[in-house]
């Protein structure tokens, strides 16, 4: 998760167009700016109760006008043309006001749902935890929303019968959550009062809502056992909307595109790791030491693109390890025909179909010595205007490394003893690749790049240890396959080194790390290793149970607000499902249901129990992003973006370029804005909020759904719904501040 050089390498899309798209992209990209037309400005009148309204519009000249009034706030909800000409970028705001008075407004409607009420909007599991919450940020001059009259009563209300559902003690006030933290500066995390309403003794399938006489209610909402599995199906179509290689056809789709990246170029440059030369960049050295045309040509398929760009990655067998693993723990959650892909039909589990997904152009890359390259990767990042199946850019798949070759042994062999049909073809794959790592030897390599108009020397050095976290992994995956000790035998005489690596770097290690291996049992030898690990999971996992009680009041698994490690929201860390992780590691290695209940929790604030009442994944729910950054909604000449993308969202401090492009540099107003509630999304300008990857965001939250799958309330895939036409059609452009 903690990969420091892509954050630091990662660069604004669009500026580098001209130099790696080429000129025909150029142009197009070009047309496309300057035939954009901007749609008609819209507006939205909600009421949140009585006595509360809300007021939005994206027209700008009314903006500046709502901009004097007291209950003003400005929301960022992307870009107005991602397509526009480098710094002719628009922010799209969207303008909101507030307006609170001490009697009733006449035209409120007690029966439309009011957004104070915070729900899980895809559905609560029968027999996890229920909460409901009311709470809204009124912005810098009301602050936290305040009932008129106290709230002494609250209603689960049966919506097909239209009667309250008698609950146990009957229905007492809604109970006011944890005090809101702020941090060091003053500022609030929600900058709301959180009232919470439990009917976790609920059980009973069906439709919904809460209530609170003189406040209102919510959207209607279902009990359902078959909650999850529809969630599972949403994320894992995000992968396949970010598969390389494969055309993505109806009718798995809405979303088409055409094949992309099928050939690419055996390369010299490193599977990204070692020690680079300070300020040297592997974009530099993929332009200057790439034998583009007589190099060895590949013609492969598989992968997904890492994000919004087009790079397939070493990361991305993270997603190969996560999906295999929580289909070993629970295989009876997982089905063939269970998700809309081209394999549905081939009595393969689609799960893991789409694991394999992410191994076979990595299989058909093999080297004929064994080596495994890890990463395909150009000479930058494609500009917004580049359309995958039309991609004018050069990508290269990279040489081999003990490191890259082993990551590749781990996970292809793991693969292939979850179904007998990928183990003939993998087994052989990874002890190639095995045998590679253990017999070459530590390199070095010198690699001519021009640097300002100069040319230098460049040198890469690989790292002298083998990779313990993949050694253990391949060793134990290889014994079990083939019987063979020596796999065994080569990790136990390095076990020492091994051991303290664990101990120094395994918190950075995946939490699903060894669940797969785990379902069939760890060597004996190797059982004091993994009882340390476990521990060091355990001790995770009961830290994340402590902030879903006592952090913030919408149950968050974060850091507190007094904890260092609060601020490290951005790219992702901060997803609830991304911490659910260490809940399912814990819940397998111990068999405690509270494990399994705060997974539950966790999903119930991805998809909508959370300050702003909106799910975290497009596509997902009724209140879900809109706009983010990725480079196929901005082409496919589809209103609506590519459902099941999670972007990154919170990033603790405001981006620089929020601050300068919706406040106009003032960065004491726009401090005001609390932290659960800063989505600063202007898409390319934002990539720490606004981007996403397959590997921190959307796998993660599959497997975390998948894993809550009930099986016994199994259903197939559902039609999906047409695009909306517009995007102020989805109530996810209305999000609240």
């Amino acid at each position: 998760m903690w990969y420091t050089n892509r954050i630091v390498k990662k660069i604004i899309i669009g500026i580098i167009v001209m130099a790696v798209a080429g000129a025909g992209l150029a142009v197009a990209w070009r047309q496309w700016a300057a035939s954009f037309t901007p749609p008609a400005p819209a507006s939205k009148t909600r009421f949140l109760d009585p006595y509360t309204k809300v007021y939005q519009t994206d027209d700008p000249d009314e903006g500046k006008q709502l901009a004097q009034k007291p209950g003003y706030f400005p929301v960022p909800q992307g870009l107005v043309n991602p397509l526009a000409e480098w710094k002719k970028w628009e922010a799209r705001v969207i303008h909101t006001v507030f307006t609170v008075q001490e009697t009733p407004f006449a035209d409120y409607d007690p029966n439309v749902p009011s957004p104070l009420f915070k729900v899980n909007q895809v559905g609560y599991l029968p027999h996890a935890p229920k909460f409901a919450y009311v709470g809204a940020w009124l912005g810098p001059t009301y602050k936290a929303w305040k009932p008129k009259k106290p709230m002494t009563t609250w209603e689960l209300v049966d919506e097909k019968s239209g009667k309250p559902v008698l609950l146990p003690g009957g229905n007492a006030a809604p109970r006011l959550r944890v005090l809101d933290g702020v941090t060091k500066e003053g500022v609030p995390f929600t900058g709301e009062d959180t009232y919470e309403m439990d009917f976790s003794s609920v059980t009973n399938e069906g439709s919904y809502f809460v209530r609170i006489p003189d406040v209102g209610r919510s959207a209607t909402f279902r009990i359902a056992a078959n909650a999850a599995e529809e969630a599972f199906r949403v994320h894992m179509g995000g992968l396949y909307q970010k598969r390389c290689g494969i055309a993505k056809e109806e009718p798995y789709t809405h979303w088409t595109a055409g094949a992309c990246h099928t050939e690419v170029v055996r390369g010299t440059f490193a599977s990204d790791e070692g020690k680079l030369t300070p300020k040297a960049k592997w974009f530099d050295i993929i332009r200057d030491n790439t034998d583009w045309e007589h190099g060895e040509k590949l013609y492969i398929t598989g992968g997904w693109h890492d994000a919004a760009d087009y790079d397939r990655r070493p990361m991305h067998l993270d997603i190969v390890n996560n999906l295999c693993a929580v289909y070993l723990m629970r295989p009876q959650n997982f089905r063939d025909g269970q998700l809309a892909i081209p394999e549905k039909a081939n009595r393969i589990p689609d799960i893991l179909d789409e694991a394999e997904w992410g191994l076979r152009h990595l299989w058909e890359g093999q080297q004929p010595d064994g080596g495994v390259g890890t990463w395909i990767e150009s000479t930058g990042h494609p500009g917004p205007g580049n359309i995958a199946e039309k991609d004018e850019m050069k990508y290269v798949l990279a040489q081999a490394t003990r490191r890259s070759s082993l990551m590749y042994a781990a996970h292809a062999s793991l693969l292939a003893r979850c179904h007998p049909s990928f183990q003939k073809k993998y087994l052989v794959s990874a002890k190639r690749a095995w045998d590679f790592a253990l017999r070459e030897r530590p390199r070095s390599t010198v690699y001519k790049v021009k640097m300002k108009d100069k040319e230098e020397n460049v040198v890469w050095e690989e790292d002298r240890d083998l990779p313990a976290n993949y050694f253990v992994k391949a060793a134990v995956n290889l014994h079990a396959l083939t019987g063979d000790r020596s796999y065994i035998d080569a990790v136990v005489r390095d076990l020492e080194r091994i051991d303290k690596d664990r101990g120094k770097n395994g918190w950075s290690w995946i939490p699903l790390l060894f669940a797969g291996e785990r379902t069939f049992g760890y060597p004996k030898e190797l059982e004091p290793f993994f009882r340390k690990w476990e521990q060091g999971k355990l001790k995770t996992a009961n830290g994340i149970l402590e902030q879903i009680e006592t952090a913030y009041a919408y149950r968050a698994p974060w850091w507190p607000p007094q904890k260092g490690w609060v601020s490290a929201m951005g790219f992702g860390h901060s997803h609830p499902l991304v911490r659910a992780l260490n809940l399912i590691a814990a819940h397998q290695i111990t068999g405690n249901q509270k494990y399994l209940y705060a997974i539950s929790i966790a999903n119930d604030f991805h998809n909508g129990c959370n300050p702003q009442g909106a799910t975290l994944t497009s596509g997902l729910g009724e209140v879900y992003p809109v706009t983010f950054l990725d480079l196929p909604s901005y082409v496919d000449n589809i209103a609506e973006y590519v459902p099941g993308i999670t972007p990154y969202r919170w990033t603790y401090a405001l981006p620089k370029r929020v601050v300068e492009m919706v406040w106009d540099g003032d960065r004491k107003r726009a401090s005001a804005w609390p932290i659960w509630r800063r989505w600063g999304n202007l898409e390319n300008q934002t990539v720490a909020a606004s981007e996403y990857t397959v590997w921190e965001t959307i796998a993660p939250a599959a497997a975390v759904t998948g894993y809550l799958i009930s099986p016994e309330a199994a259903t197939p895939p559902q039609p999906r719904r047409p695009p909306a036409q517009k995007l102020s059609d989805l109530p996810g452009y209305w999000l609240l501040p």
